[in-house]
C-alpha cells in the first residue's frame, strides 16, 4: 500500500466534538475531510458549527453537524444516531470537546468549587466515556474503527485546577483501558489518545499574544513557539488512517518538546 492509499480516508465517516471554533476539533475535521473522510461536526453552538461545515464544503469536503452538549449522555447518543443516519455508518471519533475552568491560581474557592468539579467532569471526562459508550458499536462494523480522545499535558502532570487536572488525567487511563480491551475482545476498535500542549486557538490567542504571559508560557516549550491547530490535526490524520493500524491504547504528545 502506497503512503497516500494509507492515508486515504475515503468512504469512511468522521465524528468530531468540539468542532466550532478555530481550534483542534476543527482543524481535525478540516484534515480528515481533505483525506477524503465524510465529517460529522458537534458542539454547543450552532452558528459557528454552520460556519465550520459551509467551510469545509467549499473546500470540495462533505460535512454535516448537531448542536451536542457532550456532558449530556442523551446529547451524545443522539449525536452518534444522527451522524448514521446521515452517513450511513461511523469509523472514526475525534473527542476534542472540552472546556479548562476555574483557574488554580484562584486557590482553595477554586480548588473546591462544586459546580467547576461538576462542569469540568462531565464534559472533559464523561463526555468522552458517554461518546464511546454509544459510537464504539458504529465504529466497530467497518472493522477499522478508531477513536480518538483528546487530553492535554495535564494528563501527564498537574495543570489548572484540581478537576481539570483529575478529568484529564482520568482520560489517559480510559485511553489505555479501552485501547487494551476493545481488541482484546476481538472488536476491530482502536483506542489512541492525543496530548497537546499550548495549542494558539480561539481561547488562548490572547494569553499568547499577551507582553508578559505570552513569553513566560514559551518559555518551557523547546521548539521555541506555540503550537498551531494544525500540528494536532497532522497527529489526529495519523492515528485514524491505517498509517497507525499497529498502535492502540498509545499516547501521542504534540507540545514542542515541553514534558521532556
Amino acid at each position: 500500500m502506497s503512503i497516500n492509499e494509507t492515508y486515504d480516508l475515503t468512504g469512511r465517516v468522521a465524528l468530531i466534538t468540539g468542532a466550532s471554533s478555530h481550534g483542534i476539533g476543527n482543524s481535525s475535521a478540516k484534515a480528515l475531510a481533505e483525506a477524503g473522510a465524510k465529517v460529522f461536526l458537534t458542539a454547543r453552538r450552532e452558528e459557528q458549527l454552520k460556519a465550520a461545515c459551509a467551510e469545509i464544503e467549499a473546500a470540495g469536503g462533505t460535512a454535516a453537524y448537531a448542536v451536542c452538549d457532550v456532558s449530556s449522555e442523551e446529547q451524545c447518543k443522539a449525536a452518534v444516531d444522527a451522524c448514521v443516519e446521515t452517513f450511513g455508518q461511523l469509523d472514526i471519533m475525534v473527542l476534542s470537546a472540552g472546556i479548562s475552568g476555574l483557574s488554580a491560581s484562584g486557590g482553595p474557592d477554586a480548588w473546591f468549587d462544586t459546580d467547576n468539579w461538576n462542569k469540568m467532569i462531565g464534559i472533559n471526562l464523561e463526555g468522552v466515556f458517554w461518546m464511546i459508550k454509544h459510537g464504539w458499536a458504529e465504529c466497530a462494523k467497518g472493522g477499522h474503527g478508531s477513536i480518538i480522545p483528546v487530553g492535554s499535558l495535564a494528563s501527564w502532570h498537574c495543570d489548572g485546577s484540581a478537576a481539570y487536572t483529575a478529568g484529564k488525567g482520568a482520560l489517559r487511563s480510559l485511553v489505555a483501558w479501552f485501547g487494551k480491551k476493545f481488541p482484546q475482545a476481538g472488536i476491530p476498535v482502536r483506542v489512541n489518545g492525543l496530548y497537546p500542549g499550548l495549542i494558539r486557538t480561539d481561547m488562548t490567542q490572547q494569553a499568547c499574544d499577551h507582553e508578559v504571559y505570552g513569553p513566560m508560557m514559551l518559555k518551557p516549550i523547546p521548539l521555541g513557539r506555540f503550537g498551531e491547530p494544525e500540528d494536532c490535526a497532522n497527529a489526529v490524520l495519523f492515528l485514524a488512517s491505517d498509517a497507525s493500524a499497529w498502535m492502540t491504547g498509545q499516547h501521542m504528545v504534540i507540545d514542542g518538546g515541553q514534558l521532556a
